[in-house]
């Protein structure tokens, strides 16, 4: 009886507060955001797994391997998405783009992927993650440990002690002068020896990664990236 009303329930709240996809607007009875089609269909590929990661820009010699799984289409389907997983705190979204980031990562011939591996999302400024309520390259990189076995960084281990201005309109020269210093390591301990891979959401100029890496690099074994859209 239990079961039936819960089901009776469930159906009920569907009906109420119905999921439809993002980019294609089928409903969705599973109540995920992006439906499995639109999922591996809408999006133009990127499979970036090697050192050139974006157009003139290429990764540091102490970063070993860039994944992306898309191109960002500025205005179009991507960006909308990606704005949901920002700033709507749909959480499953994000968890889901990581999952898919995940099964690239697996395939990855620069940096093997395992349990050994370090998880280290980028971290946001704590007044900026107090308001938003969650930090959105955490659901990403919470998706890639689902699939991959890898482990978070714990949370604080590196802390961003600046609240910069947001990198939207800057060029590659600022954006670095932008994140300078921005970021302090806490936890050092929890890098040493292991692999580490860097989680985002974007990589444009890599202004934000590099910083990223530069300040781990000391410590830890191999370091890539992982991004759900390169721009």
């Amino acid at each position: 009886m239990f079961k039936i009303l819960t089901s009776a329930g469930n159906d009920l709240f569907d009906l109420i507060y119905p999921v439809s996809c993002l980019v294609c607007g089928d409903r969705q009875v599973d109540r995920r955001h992006l439906c499995a089609y639109c999922l591996d269909h809408a999006f133009e590929p990127s499979n970036e797994d090697g050192r050139e990661s974006s157009e003139g820009l290429v990764l540091p010699e102490w970063i070993t391997m860039q994944q992306t799984l898309w191109e960002f289409d500025k205005g179009g389907f991507l960006q909308d998405v990606l704005h949901h997983v920002k700033y709507s705190g749909l959480a499953d979204l994000g968890v889901t783009l990581g999952e898919n980031l995940g099964k690239e990562l697996l395939n990855n011939r620069y940096l093997r992927v395992s349990h050994e591996t370090i998880l280290l999302p980028v971290p946001l400024h704590p007044a900026r993650e107090r308001k938003r309520g969650y930090n959105q390259s955490f659901l990403i990189a919470f998706g890639i440990a689902n699939v991959t076995g890898a482990e978070i960084a714990p949370h604080g281990a590196v802390q961003r002690i600046r609240n910069t201005r947001t990198q939207t309109g800057l060029n590659a020269s600022n954006r670095r002068k932008n994140l300078s210093g921005a970021f302090t390591i806490r936890e050092q301990q929890a890098f040493v020896n292991r692999d580490v891979i860097i989680v985002d959401d974007v990589i444009t100029t890599g202004a934000t990664v590099f910083e990223l890496a530069s300040l781990i690099r000391g410590y830890c074994g191999k370091i890539g990236v992982a991004t759900i859209a390169r721009a």
